[in-house]
């Protein structure tokens, strides 16, 4: 359960769930992103490729793991509020009310910080710093959601996040983007939610 929550807090501060208007500052692009989950003595890698057009308002997500010897494949997407996860292997998915999952939830977007969504996650810009030749703002996070502290540093290029580490309840989440193709096609049937799979909607409790 600790994984699905942090899928859903990684969800508020790096997919910018939600956002109207442009989310980020380039029509669309195919990141590729290598992640580290670690919880106590247990450590699961994942690589992924993140797949956005119109500004990022059309945004899906591939996720491979290595379990029990095989790779498993996870597609989500987030659409309407909702957090969309499909096993590709099982062709077995559920969906999560984001916005209902997280009081007083408001959403994140590194192209256009309000001041309440700064005021609610503390948000602090500290400088800029350079990554993949980019040149990123750095900000820092520290907020209480379902209870828990939990406390972010993000690179944020285009309002793109390249570089993060978020830690909660003892678990730590590393990521960074190792390839930008800027400008890239978007293949086919990558941005719409895989058919075949019956979304099966699943509560969020406190953890």
């Amino acid at each position: 359960m600790k994984k699905v929550v942090l899928s859903i807090i990684m969800a508020a501060f790096i997919m910018t769930t939600f956002a109207q208007g442009k989310r980020y500052g380039i029509e669309r692009a195919v990141l590729k992103r290598n992640s580290v989950v670690e919880m106590g003595n247990t450590k699961q890698t994942v690589s992924s490729v993140q797949y956005f057009d119109d500004y990022g308002n059309r945004e899906s997500m591939e996720s491979f793991m290595s379990m029990a010897g095989q790779t498993l494949t996870v597609f989500t997407m987030v659409k309407d509020t909702y957090v969309y996860s499909a096993n590709m292997a099982t062709k077995q998915g559920t969906k999560i009310n984001a916005a209902a999952a997280m009081d007083d939830y408001k959403m994140v977007n590194y192209l256009n910080l309000t001041d309440d969504v700064i005021k609610k996650y503390q948000i602090e810009e500290k400088g800029s710093e350079q990554f993949l030749g980019k040149e990123c703002k750095h900000y820092e996070l520290n907020v209480t959601l379902q209870g828990q502290n939990v406390k972010a540093t993000v690179l944020a290029w285009h309002g793109i996040v390249l570089k993060s580490s978020i830690a909660v309840t003892g678990i730590t989440m590393t990521e960074e983007v190792t390839e930008i193709q800027e400008g890239a096609d978007i293949p086919k049937g990558k941005l719409e939610l895989p058919e075949g799979i019956d979304f099966m909607e699943v509560n969020l409790p406190s953890f």
